[in-house]
């Protein structure tokens, strides 16, 4: 038997006491006496002899007596380590009673352990007559990493389905697809020393007694998966389910600005920080001047991996998302965006250094331009037309007189354009364009038609007027954006990029990275709206769409940072009160000042 406590209420308290069976619920009169219980009861069963079934007790046997038993004579006395067709009615491991601890979304998806562990034998009987037998072996890991007990039992199964199997059924399908599934468990879960020393025996068995055979290759995978496997955080992709089945690398694809992809080939335990170094080397990229890194990116939204994440652990979250997303769809909806591996600059430690005609330079001018167009990097206005016409003369060349601007915004933050309405708005009280223009506008955004006298007008709102104000703004600016742009008649690619990063390193921001938060202290030390912008100087804090940053802290005078509340940044800086701003971005920004400092003390010594 065992216990666990299930509630934490003060008075009375609740508490389990799993047996065999049954499973019996307690109660105190208060969490002082249900202590007292608890305690005692796990004395009681503390001192009980530890249960071992027959499988454990053969294995333990097998493992104390040496690496080379007689297999034959073990399997001919000891059937129950051999195949077997049918159905089983009790695990092959003593398992602890009642259900684990799990999340409340997957509380009625699981039953017992017990019964969780005959069913996945149960399944195996019949796994190579499916028709998708990899949502069944994505099923049983996903079990397995939802009840960790379970983990060691499966490997048992495994064991026992691929053990004195017959000549005439090696290399049938109903052993190779055994095989397969213990391959992907091998892939993913470190077993306990017992099992995994086991386990570590009959690999070697199947490869002497059954050389040149398609189980003596599984089993050869099997060996190499276990001498690298490390800790996982998430079951595995459909995709990787896929490459342990067939004995191979997985194919993954990272991305980078302008669509460039590169395929890459990894396995179930290769890092991200091992993906970075081969793209770096790769692409003849530069790591003194500045520090790259694989992100998460699905929309605008974007994180960066740590270098020791597993990066199979990472598609595997890809594809829950994308699931996840599915589930919530409604008829009509567009398909939900998948995630992506992007490889771009993490850390800008020497960007000043980088030389113009290198790829590291081409990197940080895509990098730089798609801050400049999200709004992301503060220049005054006058910068940011000359910004955008030279963006333009890289991606469509010279302007010719038949060359027109379609999109402004791509080129020019839409930010910056609906900031300036705004601001004129709260200036002179109101947007009072010509009332012709917003009924022109709200024709060509509405599908209406020509007035008559007989049609009633469309009533205009502050809504139609903000959006008609934006329109007449993005027109103006697109007008400027072209008359610097057919200046630049003549300008090669790499001259543009060289101006415009030019002009951006004359910028104090120049480097930095930006994230957008709010103050929400009483003491209005700092607007609402605000930037927190880390570089290798240490950390400024601007006024949202300011130039000049309202003030700036060296990281020799930062004492501690970090998130004491959830989505709550807190910097505690030398010699001044604590300053607390509220983020969604907190582990974004405690990444990327602990690279700056590793990089800093590194440099120092």
């Amino acid at each position: 038997m065992s216990t666990d406590e299930t509630e934490t209420a003060e008075a009375p308290l609740t508490f389990s006491l799993h047996a065999r069976k049954t499973t019996l619920k307690l109660t105190a009169k208060n969490g002082e006496e249900a202590d007292e219980w608890i305690l005692a009861l796990q004395d009681a069963i503390d001192s009980c002899p530890p249960i071992q079934t027959v499988t454990e007790r053969l294995v333990l046997e097998m493992i104390k007596n040496g690496h080379q038993p007689d297999w034959e004579r073990i399997y001919k006395v000891h059937k129950i380590l051999c195949r077997i067709n049918t159905p089983i009615k009790a695990p092959l491991l003593a398992l602890p009673y009642g259900k684990p601890p799990l999340p409340p979304d997957k509380e009625a998806q699981y039953g017992t352990r017990h019964a969780e562990a005959v069913k996945i034998f149960n399944s195996l009987l019949s796994q190579d007559s499916l028709a998708d037998p990899i949502k069944q072996v994505q099923e049983i890991l996903q079990k397995c990493f939802d009840m960790e007990d379970l983990q060691s039992e499966v490997f048992c199964q495994l064991i026992k389905q691929t053990a004195g199997v017959a000549q005439e059924e090696v290399d049938t399908p109903g052993v190779l697809s055994i095989w397969q599934t213990l391959s992907s468990m091998a892939s993913t879960f470190i077993p306990e020393r017992a099992i995994r020393r086991y386990l570590t025996m009959h690999i070697k068995k199947v490869i002497e007694l059954h050389p040149d055979t398609e189980m003596a290759k599984y089993a050869t995978f099997c060996q190499t998966s276990l001498k690298r496997t490390k800790r996982r955080d998430f079951a595995p992709s459909r995709s990787e389910v896929i490459a342990c089945l067939g004995r191979r690398d997985m194919n993954t694809v990272v991305v980078s600005y302008g669509n460039a992809q590169c395929q890459i080939n990894i396995n179930s335990s290769t890092t991200c920080g091992e993906v970075v170094k081969t793209l770096t080397l790769g692409l003849k990229v530069s790591t003194e001047n500045n520090r790259f890194a694989l992100f998460e990116q699905c929309s605008h939204q974007s994180k960066v991996i740590d270098d020791r994440t597993i990066l199979a652990d990472i598609l595997g979250k890809f594809e829950g998302y994308y699931k996840e997303d599915l589930s919530r769809m409604r008829p009509g909806d567009p398909m939900p965006e998948k995630w992506r591996l992007f490889f771009k600059f993490f850390c800008y430690l020497k960007p000043h250094s980088v030389p113009s005609d290198s790829i590291e330079s081409v990197f940080l001018y895509e990098q730089f331009c798609n801050d400049v167009v999200v709004g992301m990097f503060p220049v005054s206005q006058e910068k940011l037309l000359k910004l955008a016409a030279l963006r333009l003369q890289y991606l469509d060349g010279d302007c010719t007189p038949g060359s027109t601007i379609q999109d402004v915004t791509e080129v020019y933050p839409i930010s910056r354009i609906e900031q300036e309405v705004r601001e004129q708005k709260d200036m002179f009280g109101s947007l009072d364009l010509h009332e012709t223009y917003y009924k022109d506008t709200l024709r060509h955004s509405k599908g209406i038609g020509t007035l008559t006298k007989k049609t009633k007008a469309p009533q205009i709102t502050e809504e139609d007027k903000l959006r008609a104000s934006i329109e007449v703004k993005k027109n103006a600016i697109k007008a400027s954006v072209a008359d610097l742009w057919r200046r630049l008649e003549g300008t090669t690619a790499n001259q543009v990029q060289q101006k415009y990063l030019e002009i951006l390193s004359e910028c104090a921001a120049f480097g930095s990275t930006f994230f957008e938060a709010e103050y929400t202290n009483r003491d209005q030390r700092f607007p609402k709206e605000l930037w927190l912008v880390v570089n290798c100087k240490g950390v400024q804090i601007y006024q949202r769409g300011a130039v000049a940053p309202i003030q700036s802290y060296l990281y020799e005078n930062i004492v501690s940072f970090g998130a004491p509340v959830s989505n709550e940044y807190k910097l505690i800086v030398e010699g001044q009160a604590p300053i607390s701003i509220h983020t969604s971005q907190v582990a974004e920004i405690a990444k990327l000042m602990k690279a700056y400092i590793q990089a800093v003390v590194a440099h120092q010594y």
